[in-house]
């Protein structure tokens, strides 16, 4: 990828949109459909869980996800049974086609930020 350049993206004019079933909500800060990045990139997402919200069982086919708690504390458990509590300041890895479901138990909102990889 030759035609890659440098990007500035201000977080408050990019639409919150609702996520992966439940009552999840992100905000789709970068995309390789939508900005020229590195082949390996699919996606960099911030993600919001209000108290007691849940990102419903789903998976990503051939992509990584790694995501950083910034706020909140819940749950994230696994198809093949592994389940972690997560508080802010905790890094998370998810691999590729392994369904994941995350729960808010605090009581404030969850903010995340995702960075999604092909693998």
């Amino acid at each position: 990828m030759t035609n890659r350049k440098p990007v500035k993206k201000n977080l408050s004019a990019i639409p919150i949109e609702h996520a992966h079933g439940g009552t999840g909500s992100r905000q789709l800060v970068f995309s390789r459909e939508d900005d020229v990045v590195s082949a390996q990139f699919e996606a960099l997402t911030k993600g919001y869980l209000r108290k007691g919200g849940v990102f419903d069982w789903h998976k990503h086919d051939g992509v990584d996800e790694f995501f950083v708690v910034l706020q909140g504390v819940g749950t994230i458990e696994y198809e093949d049974g592994t389940r972690f509590e997560y508080a802010a300041g905790d890094a998370l890895y998810s691999p590729a086609g392994l369904s994941h479901r995350l729960e808010n138990t605090g009581e404030d909102d969850n903010v995340f930020f995702f960075a999604r990889l092909n693998e």
